[in-house]
């Protein structure tokens, strides 16, 4: 669970493409979905509680599938951007999400690439992503609830209507708060996966992630993964 956080690691100004970092940040969240996060103390914290149960409950997904509404604002856009598509995502660390509105793409990455492809005529853009996911799992893979709250000021809450844990995290460290104000995650109550995910950044732009028909422990066929399987055009 500590590794739906892990977007956050990625800074927006790397290669000179703030936007492709930006996805990748929502990528990597939805590749560790089915991850278990680092073991908690056993007490009656509330969060600690929800690490435990969620680590139990996660440690036994190896792939997820699910459509998506992605919902980007920006200066740059006079309305909000609403994308819609699907997703997969599997172990070791592989995810796709295809969008198929309002412009069809394919965007996709590894634990060392971010790949994305645009269609025929267009030219395919891949970037080394090998030093950030190393510093993902550093902050987010290998960290403790406690080590999170260094972080972070968190908070924990219940959204009845959603019938979801609500968990939201304002940046610490000054390095962080340069790339994202507030981080909110919903989590569903009985099957602890990540329903929804809003990323604030800073000058008010912002990023929402909403997952639908999500399941759990689908098999999927190799070949969904093999915009990841080409070798990189010189």
């Amino acid at each position: 669970m500590l590794e739906m956080l892990a977007g956050l690691a990625l800074r927006g100004n790397e290669n000179g493409s703030s936007v492709t970092f930006r996805t990748a940040g929502t990528l990597t969240a939805i590749a560790m979905l089915g991850l278990p996060g680092a073991a908690p103390h056993q007490n009656s914290d509330p969060l600690d509680d929800l690490f435990a149960r969620g680590r139990a409950a996660q440690a036994a997904i190896k792939s997820i599938s699910a459509s998506f509404t992605e919902t980007s604002v920006s200066s740059l856009l006079r309305d909000p951007l609403v994308s819609t598509g699907t997703l997969v995502a599997t172990l070791p660390i592989r995810v796709v999400m295809s969008y198929s509105s309002p412009t069809v793409k394919t965007v996709a990455l590894d634990d060392t690439r971010l790949v994305v492809d645009r269609g025929p005529g267009q030219a395919r853009e891949e970037i080394n992503i090998a030093d950030t996911q190393r510093r993902v799992q550093k902050y987010f893979g290998e960290a403790s609830p406690k080590q999170l709250r260094e972080l972070f000021t968190i908070n924990l809450a219940s959204d009845l209507k959603a019938d979801a844990h609500r968990l939201e995290m304002v940046p610490r460290r000054k390095q962080m708060a340069e790339g994202i104000d507030r981080l909110r995650i919903w989590i569903d109550r009985t099957r602890l996966v990540m329903t929804r995910m809003v990323l604030d950044y800073p000058g008010g732009d912002s990023k929402t992630l909403e997952l639908h028909d999500i399941r759990t422990n689908v098999a999927i066929d190799e070949s969904v993964f093999g915009l990841l399987a080409r070798k990189r055009v010189p």
